[in-house]
């Protein structure tokens, strides 16, 4: 009967243990799976609310970044994993402490003595019971090291940590300044679709009243009620742009996106010129001052003490040792009587062979290190790219302003011309439709050429690393 009841166990442990493929998951590679009530998450954190004055007035460049500083949770993840590094580094620095150990012990001996060539005293079963605490302390001496080399990477850990961090505020400031520009450059493109439909309808009530006075043709009213319908199409795509870029920019913010989202236009940068540096200086800030550079020279060097903590793992370790034992004892020699037992020692331990573990671990530490090393070098080559291309970005897009600017005032001037010529018979509709085509192209450039500037000029000062962050009572709009 016992062995039955073990079975049946047994085998309810074993069925507990099996799971039906065919009942978890979708029952063809076609249908969807439901997913079961346990597997539904709890329900989520809410996302923070739009700030308050965020309806107040149009947001400025730098209080958009005081928001996104405050609010995106990249800047959150990089803060906690910071924290995180200097736990490890505490969790490090308790190998310079004594290591204390409180026990409590509760145990049942049978000792039985059996009698050997003849003699019979004493023989028998002794059933006893001890309980008690005890005490033990261990403190390492010295480990040739090991410990100063372990401590040293954790630091160098960290300090590569809170470099991420400060890589992260400058990127979300970035991300920021970039969000802003592409949305000031969709709500230009509204004005530049909006400027193009007007002067499209005023084309279209001159041809019809030319058609209507006998001086114009059918075909010209249908072109201009073409290029009517051609920029309404223009204007609700540019529309529709500038709520793309409205909710790209809510979600660097790490804000839920709204319609209260507005922004003051980007104006002209009139002290744009003062970044026109030597490339070579910008070079020498950026190698003294990117976090991310930064970063990967401390990954480096937490990588170079980790080797060092491996190697110093192959030598003996000095421990000084304690421990006290104070307990009762029922049924033996010392029945009724408490017992205080301690002991106090030095000792020395060497693991002479691990099966070269040891060995491999200095090779991977090693390896390790290498890798650090290479991604370094790496960091520095982008780093000198990165100023080398934004550096001219930066001076072809100020050339690009002036150029759109002088194009748009050219284009303005020949497509007035030409529509007073088209009044007065002068020009044809096609020469007046190439105008003022002309003349939009120019407008959508003059807008993309401002917006490249300001995205050149925060390329810029993010690969320098030299991102400003305004007090946050200047950021006020």
């Amino acid at each position: 009967m016992k062995i039955s009841h073990l079975a049946c166990l047994a085998l309810a442990v074993l069925c507990a243990g099996c799971v039906d493929v065919d009942k978890e998951v979708a029952a063809s590679p076609q249908e969807y799976w439901q997913p079961v009530e346990r597997a539904q998450p709890a329900p989520l954190t809410p996302l923070p609310a739009a700030p308050a004055n965020l309806t107040a007035a149009p947001l400025t460049l730098p209080a958009l970044v005081d928001i996104a500083l405050t609010n995106n949770p990249l800047t959150r993840v990089a803060w906690y994993n910071a924290k995180s590094a200097a736990d490890r580094l505490g969790q490090t620095n308790s190998q310079y402490y004594p290591q204390v150990t409180l026990n409590g012990t509760v145990d049942r001996d049978k000792v039985r003595v059996v009698g050997l060539n003849g003699q019979n005293q004493g023989v028998g079963t002794t059933y006893s019971t001890f309980y008690g605490p005890s005490i033990e302390i261990n403190y390492v001496l010295w480990n040739f090291g090991k410990n100063y080399a372990l401590t040293e990477s954790a630091r160098q850990a960290l300090y590569a940590a809170d470099y991420d961090y400060n890589q992260q505020i400058e990127d979300v400031i970035l991300d920021t300044e970039l969000a802003y520009f592409n949305f000031d450059a969709a709500q230009g493109f509204v004005a530049a679709a909006q400027a193009t439909l007007d002067d499209a309808n005023t084309n279209y009530k001159a041809a019809d009243q030319r058609l209507t006075a006998g001086l114009g043709t059918r075909p010209d009213e249908r072109q201009a009620f073409a290029q009517v319908q051609s920029a309404e199409y223009q204007l609700y795509l540019a529309q529709a742009q500038v709520e793309t870029t409205r909710a790209q920019l809510a979600q660097t913010l790490g804000i839920t996106v709204t319609a209260d989202l507005k922004i003051q236009p980007s104006e002209k940068m009139a002290d744009a010129t003062s970044l026109d540096e030597n490339i070579d200086n910008l070079m020498a800030t950026a190698m003294r001052e990117r976090p991310d550079l930064m970063a990967a020279y401390a990954n480096y060097l937490s990588a170079q003490y980790s080797v060092s903590a491996a190697k110093d793992d192959r030598w003996p370790v000095i421990s000084a040792f304690a421990d006290g034992t104070y307990g009762y004892e029922f049924g033996g020699v010392t029945t009724g009587n408490p017992t205080n037992n301690y002991m106090v020692g030095l000792q020395l331990s060497w693991q002479i062979f691990t099966g070269f573990e040891k060995t491999y671990a200095i090779l991977n530490a090693e390896d390790q290190a290498e890798a650090a090393r290479a991604t370094l070098h790496a960091q520095q080559l982008k780093v000198v790219t990165d100023i080398w291309n934004y550096f001219y970005s930066y001076k072809s897009a100020l050339q690009q302003v002036g150029a759109a600017t002088a194009q748009v005032d050219a284009q303005q001037e020949a497509y007035n011309a030409i529509s007073a010529g088209y009044n007065n018979g002068l020009n044809t509709y096609v020469d007046l439709l190439t105008a003022l085509s002309n003349l939009a192209t120019a407008r959508q450039q003059k807008v993309q050429a401002d917006a490249n500037l300001g995205a050149s000029i925060a390329n810029l000062a993010h690969a320098t690393g030299r991102i400003p962050i305004t007090p946050v009572a200047a950021q006020t709009p």
